[in-house]
């Protein structure tokens, strides 16, 4: 009994999906599952034969006959079909000396009509084929637009704390050895009183005092971190800044590339 009601509601929304009653958000839910669900595909075929056959009898009111004519007639194949069925109709009301006529609207299919068409006439290895090799070209597209950072080594980690002073010496200066990694990744220890803030920056200062801004790749409660790529680095000293809720936070993170 229960699978007869899901199986009554189920038809009950394709048929409103192709009559153009159903809502954007149920219309998006219907086409995805119509992509990924063979059975509701069978079913699908199922009502349209239904709707072809009620408006080729001349079964159907006038609203449901208006509504099969703006939208279930706006896919060229299923106005192949009506018109076929029509046809079928016709010889036999011939035979039976019976002149019946049906009027089908000549109106191009939509985008997304042929591709919906197109793809439920497929057979299912040819979906599933389509599919993986979606997923493949979506996962390589990925792979494309977002290098790692890391391609050619391990960054080393360096985690700093913030001194009072502006420039630190001696061992308040954190080492930092290169060799082969790719950068640094630093995580900057926040102060206590900022951890709640709103918006960060950190501005990167070298011994030249030439100056840019680091991106944030990571944030927690307790630590910002940032990443230097090896490239973009050389040996010497380094003192970093930073902003929070756009006032300069007071003291500093010192590291020296080695």
């Amino acid at each position: 009994m229960g699978v007869s009601i899901i199986i009554n509601e189920e038809k009950n929304d394709l048929r409103r999906y192709l009559l153009g009653q159903l809502g954007e958000a149920d219309e998006e839910r219907l086409e995805l599952r119509l992509l990924t669900d063979e059975g509701f595909v069978e079913e699908f075929d199922t009502v349209v034969d239904e709707i072809t056959d009620q408006y080729v009898g001349n079964e159907l009111g006038a609203d449901e006959r208006k509504r099969v004519e703006q939208y279930f007639l706006t896919s060229r194949e299923r106005q192949q079909k009506v018109q076929f069925a029509d046809e079928l109709m016709q010889r036999a009301a011939a035979e039976r000396g019976v002149q019946d006529r049906v009027v089908v609207p000549a109106r191009a299919p939509g985008f997304f009509e042929r591709l919906r068409a197109f793809w439920t006439n497929q057979p299912v290895f040819f979906r599933t084929a389509t599919t993986m090799a979606t997923i493949v070209i979506a996962v390589g597209l990925v792979f494309v637009l977002y290098p790692r950072q890391n391609p050619s080594g391990t960054y080393t980690a360096v985690n700093l704390q913030m001194s009072a002073v502006d420039r630190s010496t001696g061992s308040e200066v954190k080492p930092v050895r290169l060799d082969s990694a790719a950068g640094i990744r630093i995580a900057l220890a926040l102060p206590e009183q900022w951890r709640d803030a709103k918006s960060y920056r950190v501005e990167l200062q070298d011994e030249k005092e030439r100056l840019r801004d680091l991106p944030i790749t990571e944030r927690t409660p307790q630590s910002l971190v940032v990443t230097i790529p090896a490239n973009e680095i050389t040996q010497g000293g380094y003192i970093i800044r930073l902003y929070a809720d756009g006032q300069r936070v007071r003291g500093s993170y010192h590291f020296n590339v080695e």
